[in-house]
């Protein structure tokens, strides 16, 4: 089996009401053929033929707005992080979620117990100088990767097809500054991310630009990242083995999908699993602190039944 994680910041699910949800105004082939519509609030869990969607719990008990250092610390932990800290704390990790990561990351849960881990993000040079340094700003995200040992992927895997950009998956921003990367389109980049994939049993991508757009209320941008990330998942899915490889697709928090405000929301956010083995996921997975122990207890599972 082979797991892939396509973490995307700050994307939860909005209201039923065009006014307030961008995703009514982009395309979303790809989700609206996943679901037969645009997922709300309101729909509780949807399945279809081929996956299921889960809305999420992002809040865990805690009272504030979530934020992406705790909710993302909780995602590849299975802690409660908020809730062991005392608050939604973010966008990067403080100390305390540092120990957390450093202690309780999936990456690390699975290296322990023999599985192949990856990361599939894409970082320039001076990311690698910077952090070097100890200067690099990381998010709980690619600490969690540091924390299981994972190599970060560079210029050289991103030419090769074997990384990808989480800033923007045409790799424009890299050959404005001289990268010797191809120009791709999402599409070919889900397709890539996938076949990473398929060489591990697990895999974690991590695309910021929809919590970045939605903290800036221009709905140009808004909607360019949401055709970019709905064409992402679909050279992804068009890549995945049906017999083997499973993609869940989850956020930290709400933002992207209300524009008529700026910044994070109490709304669910969407845990999207596509695959064969989701059967029973929705009774498995509620909030934040249910996606790591899923996995893998669904890794586990997997390798004594093959």
């Amino acid at each position: 089996m082979h797991i892939l994680l396509v973490f995307c910041d700050g994307v939860g699910l909005g209201a039923a009401d065009a006014a307030t949800n961008p995703f009514f105004h982009a395309p979303m082939k790809t989700l609206r053929a996943l679901f037969g519509k645009i997922p709300t609030r309101d729909d509780g869990v949807l399945s279809s033929d081929n996956a299921v969607l889960i809305p999420t719990d992002a809040r865990m008990g805690v009272p504030g707005v979530p934020q992406s250092g705790t909710g993302q610390t909780t995602i590849f932990t299975g802690v409660n992080a908020p809730a062991a800290i005392g608050e939604h704390y973010g966008p990067y990790p403080n100390d305390a979620l540092r120990a957390i990561l450093k202690r309780d990351s999936i990456f690390l849960q699975l290296e322990r117990a023999g599985f192949k881990t990856a990361f599939g993000n894409a970082y320039p040079p001076f990311f690698f100088e910077r952090l070097a340094r100890g200067k690099a700003r990381r998010t709980a995200t690619l600490q969690a990767a540091l924390a299981g040992n994972v190599p970060l992927r560079g210029v050289d895997d991103l030419a090769r097809g074997e990384a990808v950009s989480g800033l923007a998956m045409d790799n424009r921003f890299w050959i404005e500054h001289g990268a010797p990367v191809p120009l791709i389109t999402p599409y070919i980049a889900g397709q890539n991310l996938m076949r990473l994939a398929q060489q591990f049993d697990f895999t974690a991508f991590e695309y910021a630009p929809t919590d970045i757009v939605g903290h800036k209320e221009n709905r140009a941008d808004i909607l360019n990242v949401l055709n970019e990330v709905d064409e992402f998942w679909r050279g992804i899915l068009a890549q995945r083995n049906p017999a083997t490889d499973v993609v869940i697709i989850t956020s930290d928090h709400g933002n992207v999908e209300d524009w008529t405000r700026k910044g994070h929301t109490l709304n669910p956010v969407p845990t999207i699993v596509i695959g064969a083995r989701r059967d029973g996921l929705d009774k498995k997975i509620s909030a934040l602190t249910d996606i790591a122990p899923a996995l893998v207890a669904l890794l586990r599972d997997g390798s004594t039944t093959n």
